[in-house]
């Protein structure tokens, strides 16, 4: 049984090659780094704070200390890292003080303006981490994890949230990007098919955390805001069957993978090769095949 998640299908739209080496010739390192840490560290807080917000009391909520309890979710995701790899480190101390400070201050703005985000009134958490495991074709089944479910008990209806860090948050180009927004979109169309409920009562928002703020801004930047990209019926099916469109190209009925090319695409000034192991690694030449 083949099991795919976004991430293959956002990494072979960009460059098919770069997932051939990846995922079938399994070539790919570890891709632990700064980044990967804080976003599991920020993630497993926030989590937290919202099972003891909603299963106890926002009351006890607010007692949690975050700064302690991000730093030790931050020294859990080093160590995990650090054990993954079979030489060095994931990142150095500077960056994990710096990113660290930058988690504090996301904490402490979220906690002030947490009525923005989350309340108990009308609402309850259905779960986080809910994992999606659903056939997509014989052989073939999609695989994601949904950071946070809530239910509005008042229009019976869900939310899926999925919380995401950035250094600057997203501009409106990425906002407008369809593979950003894809992913949230499958949760939606396939935590419908699991749990049988129309895709009309289900709504969806990326949270996105930004580290940095500008400092010429003449306005206050929040360092967090919502994004809800187009979700109605259309867009979900433009983009379900956009990704049975990729299943089908790349998998047999069994599984398998079709015996087809995976051209190189380095895209526009090399874009897609600037952050890529296997271009740094000297395993492709980033020319156009």
């Amino acid at each position: 049984m083949a099991k795919v998640s976004f991430s293959q299908y956002s990494m072979w739209s960009s460059c098919p090659h770069q997932y051939k080496l990846n995922y079938i010739d399994k070539l790919g390192e570890s891709s632990s780094n700064i980044h990967t840490i804080f976003g599991t560290a920020m993630h497993e807080t926030i989590q937290h704070y919202l099972s003891v917000m909603y299963g106890v009391s926002k009351k006890q909520a607010d007692e949690i200390n975050l700064d302690k309890l991000l730093l030790e979710k931050m020294k859990d995701a080093f160590t995990k890292e650090k054990d993954s790899l079979s030489e060095g480190t994931p990142c150095t101390q500077i960056e994990l003080e710096e990113f660290y400070g930058d988690g504090r201050r996301i904490l402490a703005w979220l906690t002030k303006n947490m009525q923005k985000f989350y309340s108990k009134s009308g609402y309850e958490l259905v779960g986080i981490e809910i994992p999606l495991n659903a056939k997509i074709k014989e052989g073939v089944n999609f695989i994601g994890f949904i950071d946070i479910v809530l239910r509005d008990m008042a229009e019976n209806s869900i939310i899926i949230i999925d919380l995401k860090t950035s250094t600057m948050g997203w501009n409106q180009y990425q906002k407008a990007d369809k593979f950003k927004n894809a992913q949230i979109l499958l949760y939606k169309k396939y935590y419908s098919e699991l749990f049988n409920i129309p895709l009309q009562k289900i709504r969806v928002e990326y949270q996105i955390m930004r580290r940095k703020l500008p400092e010429d801004s003449a306005f206050p930047i929040p360092y967090v805001s919502k994004h809800i990209p187009a979700n109605g019926a259309p867009s979900v099916t433009k983009v379900y069957d956009e990704f049975v469109e990729f299943v089908n190209t790349v998998f047999n009925d069994d599984g398998t993978f079709k015996d087809i090319p995976f051209p190189k695409v380095p895209g526009t000034s090399k874009k897609n090769c600037k952050w890529c192991e296997f271009m740094s690694r000297g395993i492709c030449d980033g020319k156009a095949s």
